[in-house]
């Protein structure tokens, strides 16, 4: 099975704990894994080899040098988040295909099924993104030009490289497409600039299987949310903790937080990653409270003061994630 990731330092402890998950849910399959960078050194992709374990996995170094995706270095997005651009160029006439995974995914199940998906003359295999129908719709609009077409997320992509070599699309290709329509609405770059190409010709898979987000499906789809943790591994493949739902930031748990944590533990980052989340946890606290007390001060003299400064008083000793609906509440009233 042949993976790509692009990662910088920063992001070499998360692809460590990813790298773990893929592996143990695939002991029977020799895992290639090609890790595009522009900074690693021989002393970090040893570090990763002794924490991942070499038995059943081959790390591939792929050096980039700095600037080579220069073009959709676009706002706060780093040029290695567009390194999946160069599929084609770094592995034509090599690969028949390769899945590129972010790095903020755990996988919980096997995906081998979405590896082995017949292609059906499509250039992608992926998932639909982490976007309510009306999102989904004008995001379509501002990209594809197409009410109808279906927006994918570029985190679970499979590549055909053949095809998309044989049709000439490669990295030159889709910066010349940046320059010369610059009218194009591009917001995520190397995921927009892929839809706008390739979303009609895009195979797509299960997203509640193969690219679940706890986050999306808490707040919009609940009734494909899954409650608990031996649900999830019961009928889910990949986690994908995008926004808000990446252990190491949350404040508030999701169903695959310890489970995360349980991989992190086994790393020499845990100690460091615990103690930034703690800090992180605790200024939010203190930012949340200020707002909530900030409220609080501003609510009108009326019936319901009494009960709201009651409730409000006790809900912050509850979890975190619980916030945000007090802030609502109180606001009503102000």
């Amino acid at each position: 099975m042949n993976i790509m990731i692009s990662i910088n330092r920063d992001y070499m402890k998360y692809a460590c704990i990813m790298l773990m998950s893929l592996k143990e849910h695939h002991k029977d399959i020799l895992l290639s894994v090609y890790i595009l960078h522009n900074e690693l050194t021989d002393e970090d992709f040893q570090q990763m080899d002794e924490i991942i374990g070499s038995e059943g996995i081959e790390l591939i170094p792929v050096f980039i040098p700095a600037g080579t995706a220069k073009d959709f270095q676009i706002g706060d997005w780093p040029e290695v988040n567009a390194y999946r651009l160069l599929a084609t160029d770094l592995f034509g006439g090599t690969l028949d295909r390769i899945l590129h995974l972010d790095v903020d995914i755990l996988i919980t199940g096997d995906i081998s099924e979405l590896y082995n998906t017949p292609f059906e003359d499509n250039y992608l295999i992926g998932c639909e993104d982490f976007l309510s129908e009306a999102d989904r719709r004008q995001k379509c609009r501002e990209v594809a030009r197409d009410d109808n077409t279906v927006f994918f997320n570029a985190g679970v992509l499979l590549f055909n490289i053949p095809k998309l070599l044989a049709d000439g699309f490669c990295y030159a290709v889709y910066a010349d497409i940046l320059k010369r329509y610059p009218n194009i609405k591009i917001e995520y770059p190397d995921q927009d600039m892929l839809n706008l190409l390739f979303c009609d010709k895009t195979k797509y898979m299960n997203r509640t299987k193969y690219n679940y987000s706890p986050l999306y499906y808490s707040m919009n789809d609940t009734e494909y949310a899954y409650n608990s943790l031996e649900e999830l591994k019961k009928n889910c493949s990949i986690v994908h903790m995008i926004s808000g739902t990446k252990p190491w930031t949350n404040v508030s748990k999701t169903v695959v937080d310890d489970l995360w944590w349980e991989y992190a533990m086994r790393t020499p980052f845990y100690l460091d990653m615990k103690v930034g989340h703690v800090e992180t946890m605790l200024r939010r606290e203190q930012k949340i409270s200020e707002l909530i007390y900030g409220k609080i001060q501003g609510i009108s003299q009326n019936a319901n003061a009494e009960q709201l400064l009651t409730e409000a008083e006790g809900t912050l000793y509850k979890m975190l994630e619980q916030e945000f609906m007090i802030l609502d509440r109180l606001g009503k009233f102000v």
